[in-house]
Order: C-alpha cells, then sequence, then structure tokens
C-alpha cells in the first residue's frame, strides 16, 4: 500500500485481543504535509492503537530504504537467510554480503523472506561475526519494532524529519492510551500515572509549540533530534511503570493480581523504534525546506 492508500484498522490490531468491532478508517499524512500535521495524525493513531498504527505505518512506507543494506547469500551450507516469528520479533539466521556503505555504518538492513512478505530488519553492523564483506547471523533476535516491509513507498534521507515526528507521535500517544487505561483501573500506578501524565501532556504541548512555530529541516537536525530522544525516554518511562504493575506478584487495590497488559505488547515497536529512529536515521545537512504552518 502506497502512502496515499487508505488504511481499515481493526480492534484486535489495537489490543491484540481478537474482536469483530472496527475503528474509524485513518489516512497517513502525506510526506510533504506540515510537520504539525503529521505529528497530530500519528499521535491520534498511537493513541487510537498502538498495533493499528505501526501495522499502518509500516504498511504504508519502507521505512529504512535509506539504511546501507546487505544483500542476502545462500550458503552451502544453512542455505538461505531465514526469519522465524518469536514472541516480540523475529530471530534472524543467514548470511549477508555488505555493500561499501554497509561496511562502514553503524546499522544495516539486511532483507530477508519472512512470514507475512518481504521484510528488512534493522542491526547493529556489530552483532555479525567478522568476516571480511560478509555478514553472518545465527539466531539473532530482532525485535518488531527494527523491522520494515519492502512492499511500502521507499523514504529516502530526504524524509528523515518525517519518519522521526511520525515516531514521537506514535510514542507519545501510545503513551497516553496506556495511562487512560491506568486511570480506569483503581489502585493501579496512582501517583506515578498522575505524575506521568501530566509530564506527556507537557510534552505533548512543547512538540506541537515546536513544530508549529519553527522550521523542520527534511533531512532533520540535531535540535529536533534531541526533541525525539526525549519524547521516546519519556514514553519507555511510562511503559516501565507499566510493566511494572503487569509483573506477576503484582496486586491492586482490590487485592487481585494485575493481569498481563496486552497493550504493552502491541505498543513495544513503538518505543523500539522511537528509541533508535535518531541512530538510524541520523539528522543530514540538507537544504532548508519547511514543513511547518508558521516559520
Amino acid at each position: 500500500m502506497g502512502s496515499q492508500g487508505q488504511i481499515t484498522l481493526t480492534a484486535d490490531a489495537v489490543t491484540g485481543v481478537a474482536s469483530g468491532d472496527r475503528i474509524e478508517e485513518n489516512r497517513l499524512p502525506a510526506l510533504d504535509a506540515a510537520s504539525s500535521e503529521v505529528f497530530e495524525a500519528y499521535e491520534a493513531l498511537g493513541h487510537a492503537g498502538p498495533g493499528a498504527a505501526w501495522a499502518a505505518f509500516t504498511g504504508g512506507f519502507h521505512w529504512a530504504a535509506s539504511v546501507p543494506a546487505a544483500e542476502p547469500v545462500e550458503d552451502a551450507v544453512s542455505g538461505a537467510p531465514s526469519a522465524d516469528p518469536a514472541n516480540g520479533g523475529h530471530r534472524l539466521s543467514g548470511t549477508w554480503h555488505l555493500s561499501a556503505a554497509a561496511r562502514e555504518a553503524r546499522w544495516v538492513a539486511l532483507p530477508t523472506p519472512a512470514q507475512g512478505g518481504a521484510m528488512v530488519f534493522v542491526v547493529r553492523r556489530s552483532q555479525s561475526a567478522k568476516d571480511d564483506d560478509g555478514f553472518r547471523l545465527h539466531d539473532l533476535f530482532v525485535p518488531t519494532g527494527l523491522t520494515s516491509y519492502l512492499a511500502g513507498t521507499p523514504l529516502g534521507r530526504q524524509d528523515t524529519a518525517y519518519v522521526w515526528v511520525a515516531a514521537m507521535g506514535m510514542a507519545l500517544g501510545s503513551g497516553r492510551l496506556l495511562l487512560a487505561g491506568h486511570e480506569r483501573r483503581p489502585g493501579h500506578l496512582e501517583g506515578a500515572a498522575t505524575h506521568l501524565a501530566v509530564l506527556l501532556a507537557r510534552e505533548r504541548e512543547t512538540v506541537r509549540h515546536l513544530l508549529h512555530h519553527s522550521p523542520v529541516r527534511t533531512g532533520g537536525d540535531e535540535h529536533l533530534a534531541e526533541r525525539v530522544k526525549r519524547a521516546a525516554d519519556l514514553a519507555r518511562e511510562v511503559y516501565a511503570a507499566g510493566y511494572r504493575d503487569s509483573m506477576p506478584g503484582t496486586t491492586g487495590a482490590d487485592g487481585h493480581a494485575s493481569p498481563p497488559e496486552p497493550l504493552l505488547t502491541v505498543g513495544a515497536p513503538l518505543i523500539q523504534f522511537a528509541r533508535f529512529a535518531t541512530e538510524l536515521l541520523p539528522p543530514q545537512g540538507l537544504t532548508d525546506r519547511p514543513l511547518t504552518d508558521e516559520c
């Protein structure tokens, strides 16, 4: 599906729980949309459902297209590279040939056939066994938040700011949803949730102000990168609190054990992606092209 395609989001994509209900259709913002519009759209997607937000983003865009790539090699012993589904991601095995750019890169993109379509797994170059221009992996776990699909519209380095703002929006939106869920469960997190909700609201308003009133480079810049990192760290803190609340043996005010939180599982890719977005796609020294409503 391209960037202009219509996306239907189902309730099971939101929570990981099967349901016949459907939520309102959403359209991904165009690559040349104002950065404030991009943030609002993806924050709303993350809040409507983290799983659906990630499916929409990776279904619409091949975000890892500009990450230095390696070519899969069919090894005489182990065969072609493979990706086996695992809880929270995939386990990757195989051999790839590194391009000149990939040999110098911190992160490399590994195209691999997988269940559900041709995927690209992004890993640190240091995670491979040393081998001149070869890249060998055996049963390496790659989280869902570091995967992309070849079927999506490929994004270039000129789209870096779009990706950053989308990542920031989805992470903050999903954190807001998670906190809202705890507010409906008295006795869980309580003061911590209130404090995090205040911080989250402040961060959202700060980001909105920044994107409305400051020019944003399409290739990103250090100022925006720092904002993305702050937002990602705050969203991680929200999820960490949620994990602590859902640990076995944790009890609520009613004395019953806290049930596992499906949102923690389906929202994890958004947190992973936001955490590494500025490393995966670092700022580029490109000519300014305003993406904002006001400059």
